[in-house]
């Protein structure tokens, strides 16, 4: 059902950490361009997966759709506060484009969700962060807000069960405009 496809770290292996900072976000800003390019020149039933991908590079999760297709996530994450699933039919022609971190799609997460169906829900999340004493993992979306605040949604997981016991929303830490 789902395929992860790694992207090599921007930057590559060896780069100093500040030359490695730039790199991802330089390549943030561009995947950025690419996605607004993509959602104005897209156009549903004429474009096909190929030209989604010639647009907006290979996709971070692929999934399968009920009654044939797939979806493509796009997370343009940590830097950024977008995740897109761009949707194909049964015959591989673009579906359609949609943004996941928003308040509207963040209100389906209930207690008790797993991992599996957070991910199908939001995608990959931004960060996974975890709290031995609590024994729990927190798992992080970053997304932009009312003005330029920018903020995370969080997911409280037990440890023991591997289920949601929660959610919260935070201040991005990197303040508002960031």
């Amino acid at each position: 059902m789902q395929a992860n496809h790694p992207i090599a770290p921007a930057g590559g292996p060896g780069l100093p950490p500040r030359r490695a900072a730039l790199a991802a976000l330089a390549a943030g800003l561009l995947a950025a361009a690419c996605d607004y390019v993509a959602q104005k020149k897209l156009i549903v039933g004429q474009h096909n997966e190929q030209d989604v991908r010639q647009l907006m590079g290979v996709p971070d999760l692929v999934w399968d759709r009920p009654g044939g297709g797939k979806e493509w996530d796009y997370a343009r994450g940590p830097v950024g506060v977008e995740t897109l699933r761009v949707a194909f039919g049964p015959d591989g022609r673009y579906a359609g484009m949609t943004q996941l971190l928003t308040e509207a799609n963040f209100r389906n997460a209930r207690p008790g969700m797993t991992g599996e169906e957070l991910t199908r829900l939001f995608s990959k999340p931004t960060e996974k962060q975890r709290f031995p004493l609590k024994r729990e993992v927190v798992w992080s979306w970053r997304y932009a807000g009312e003005g330029e605040f920018k903020y995370h949604f969080n997911a409280h997981i037990d440890e023991a069960t591997g289920r949601t016991t929660g959610y919260s929303r935070t201040d991005d830490p990197r303040g508002p405009g960031a």
